[in-house]
């Protein structure tokens, strides 16, 4: 790990010195002088990237077509760690009309602000997208390289990059396996949670057929035809007091009753014909008795 600080540190003081260096050798018509260019140049040794980024964009108003100011401007971004703005001005100082330096120095930048995005973007655990801009990095490293053979500083930022390409792979393998493991451990789990599902619904299952059983066994065997007969028909029960029942079949057939005698029949007549007649009737009863006849009582 300390290998690797050591190296990113190389890279940072190797790449942040160029803004010095890119006017080293400037084409013919950028020889003369020009007061924002010096102005941003001192601001950048003062350690001021926003005022030096000021000057070299008026100098960019001026000189809009300057390989050289591109690359200024594109070092002051990558200074104040807005790499998108940096890398269109770097990509504008590699046009092929710009010098060897100038193209070298430019690629050089564009591969350290990859580096510097990547890295960012690793920290953070996003091992995919850190490895494309590694790429990138290495891609611009290799350009640079090229243009400039034999530099051990462009050399070494290159291997730099691979470097951390190989551990992002290695990093997003090991993450892609975890995962999956991830993934079938919870396959796992569910499937266990389902057999138990299973088996508490069969153990439930299994109880109430017992159940169903047990409550079978404790019902009592239904009579036999013969143990029910006689029972079915209930017996009457006893009349209360006072209650009229039907009568009783006579088992034997009771003698007639003899008729009333001829006196009684006469009262009863008399009586139902209102209580006058049946004075009248009196009246003859005991005329008889005495022998003699009746006064007339009408």
């Amino acid at each position: 790990m300390k290998k690797f600080q050591t190296g990113a540190l190389c890279i940072a003081i190797c790449w942040l010195a160029l803004g010095s260096s890119a006017h080293a050798e400037l084409p013919s018509w950028l020889k003369k002088q020009n007061a924002d260019v010096n102005d941003g140049n001192e601001a950048m040794q003062k350690g001021d990237p926003k005022g030096a980024l000021e000057s070299y964009n008026r100098a960019a108003a001026k000189l809009p077509e300057a390989p050289g100011v591109a690359l200024d401007r594109g070092i002051a971004l990558l200074k104040q760690g807005d790499y998108g703005k940096a890398r269109e001005a770097l990509l504008s100082a590699t046009v092929p009309n710009a010098s060897t330096d100038v193209r070298a120095d430019a690629y050089q930048d564009l591969s350290l602000s990859f580096y510097r995005e990547a890295d960012g973007l690793a920290s953070q655990n996003n091992h995919a997208d850190a490895q494309k801009l590694f790429r990138e990095a290495l891609d611009a490293a290799k350009r640079s390289l090229h243009l400039r053979p034999g530099d051990p500083n462009t050399a070494w930022n290159m291997e730099l990059a691979a470097r951390r390409v190989r551990e992002e792979e290695q990093k997003q393998k090991e993450e892609d396996e975890q995962k999956k493991k991830d993934e079938q451990k919870q396959d796992g789990d569910k499937q266990n949670q389902d057999q138990d599902q299973k088996q508490d619904g069969d153990k439930s299952q299994d109880q109430k057929q017992d159940q169903g059983k047990q409550d079978q066994k404790d019902k009592p065997e239904p009579k036999k035809p013969e143990e029910q007969k006689g029972q079915d028909k209930p017996k009457p029960d006893k009349p209360e007091s006072g209650e009229q029942q039907p009568a009783e079949p006579r088992d034997k057939e009771e003698p007639q009753d003899k008729g009333l005698p001829r006196e009684a029949e006469q009262a009863l007549d008399s009586l139902e014909n209102g209580e006058e007649n049946f004075e009248r009737y009196r009246a003859r009863q005991r005329a008889s008795r005495e022998r003699r006849a009746p006064e007339k009582d009408w």
